[in-house]
């Protein structure tokens, strides 16, 4: 029974029926077939949504949205070009640090990627860098959202695995700031074998001191947010809440950049960002349920340990499989998906739930710039008007990068797991 729901579900996905919808309707027909009462199935979907640690989903893309329509991520901007300017590759450093700054509050990398791209791409092309390369920069800054606190996927992950999202959270700030750092390095090799990218005015003191005290406000925001979760003033969802509120209250009363019509279109992208990824939370539910049933993760556990008893080996394939994932489908909908399954396995090999939330983050995050589905390719794309043939081709020294780090993240679990037992045992 299993494998004919499982071979419907991927002829819906090839014959491109949307995930949410496919998921569904397989479910739907499973439950007809075993004799489950479809009232109660529907109502299992809608209670799943029902969720506490859920609600910050919402609540920090919608601080996301504010940041930009408030005019903070073009005083960060101005101020880590004011900053980081002379440097070789300078204003490519400066995305990558307003990046990781806007990475401190939504945890949402389309909207991360789509305020760099707009922003920078035309500034940096006058300043002597490629199009394509420009795009690039931009998108592989915005893989820093999810991996740096908050981050929208590892509260789905937490709520999949039963975990701590404060300890995701934290452990999620050294390999987010690697990917940042990694970058630092591509870009300042890149730039200085190939002499662009470098602004030949020096900033005098007091453009310095202007330009920090306009940014400073918005540097603050992820501070506040990150440093009441690591205090333990208030949870990953309060934290949420407490963004929104700061971001109001800053694009209101301090840069008075907040308009009605910009509220409302905060507020209308929110909408549908939040419906399209909660949908499919709740679309999974169902089928989650028929993994259980059908122990596919412990088919997949006897399976894994015949191919080999080597852990290393094991999270090898693993990588590849969540790579080939990420690939192919949206990140929720892949978590949602192989979370369930992958985590017993893990559990057995010995590897902490917490880790291996940072290893399949990481894993789709590579997805999200690769083709044929890569969304934040796709985003700077057409913000920057780029080819993705032209992206794909500026963008391979950071794809070595990337999976560089993913190796590191993944067979050298300190990077994940040090942080968090210091600061939350």
């Amino acid at each position: 029974m299993f494998g004919l729901i499982l071979a419907l579900f991927v002829l819906l996905i090839l014959i491109r029926i949307r995930l949410a919808f496919a998921l569904l309707a397989v479910s739907m027909i499973y439950f007809w077939q075993v004799g489950m009462p479809l009232d109660i199935a529907a109502a299992r979907v809608v209670a799943t949504t029902q969720s506490f640690p859920l609600l910050a989903i919402p609540l920090f893309i919608l601080a996301g949205n504010l940041m930009n329509r408030t005019g903070m991520t073009e005083r960060l901007f101005r101020f880590a070009s004011v900053v980081l300017g002379r440097v070789p590759g300078g204003l490519g450093h400066v995305v990558v640090a307003v990046g990781m700054l806007m990475a401190g509050t939504s945890g949402a990398a389309i909207a991360d990627a789509a305020a760099l791209a707009r922003v920078s791409i035309d500034e940096m092309e006058r300043r002597g860098y490629p199009r394509p390369f420009a795009a690039a920069i931009c998108a592989f800054s915005a893989t820093m959202g999810p991996l740096i606190p908050p981050s929208i996927m590892f509260i789905v992950y937490g709520w999949l695995a039963s975990v701590s999202v404060n300890r995701l959270f934290i452990a999620g700030a050294i390999p987010g700031v690697c990917v940042g750092l990694f970058m630092v390095v591509t870009i300042f090799i890149i730039a200085k074998r190939k002499t662009f990218g470098v602004m030949e005015e020096k900033p005098t003191r007091q453009e310095v001191v202007r330009a920090f005290m306009a940014a400073i406000w918005a540097m603050l925001m992820p501070v506040v947010v990150l440093g009441g979760i690591i205090i333990g003033a208030f949870t990953a969802t309060e934290a949420a809440a407490i963004a929104v509120a700061y971001a109001l209250v800053v694009g209101v009363v301090i840069y008075r950049g907040l308009t009605w019509d910009g509220l409302i279109g905060a507020l209308k992208e929110t909408v549908v960002t939040a419906v399209s990824v909660m949908f499919v939370v709740a679309a999974s539910y169902p089928f989650g349920w028929i993994l259980t049933a059908e122990r596919v993760p412990q088919s997949i556990l006897e399976a894994a340990t015949v191919i080999s008893s080597d852990p290393l080996l094991i999270l090898l394939l693993v990588n590849i499989v969540l790579l080939l994932l990420g690939m192919v489908m949206e990140s929720t909908a892949v978590l949602l998906i192989v979370v369930p399954v992958l985590l017993p396995l893990m559990h057995a090999i010995g590897v902490d739930p917490i880790h291996f939330g940072v290893i399949v983050t990481a894993n789709l995050l590579l997805g999200t710039i690769t083709p044929p589905f890569g969304i934040l390719m796709f985003t700077t794309c057409a913000i920057g008007k780029v080819s993705t043939l032209d992206f794909q081709r500026a963008s391979i020294p950071f794809y070595i990068a990337f999976l560089l780090l993913l190796a590191l993240v993944t067979y050298v679990p300190a990077i994940s797991l040090w942080l968090p037992s210091v600061v939350l045992n």
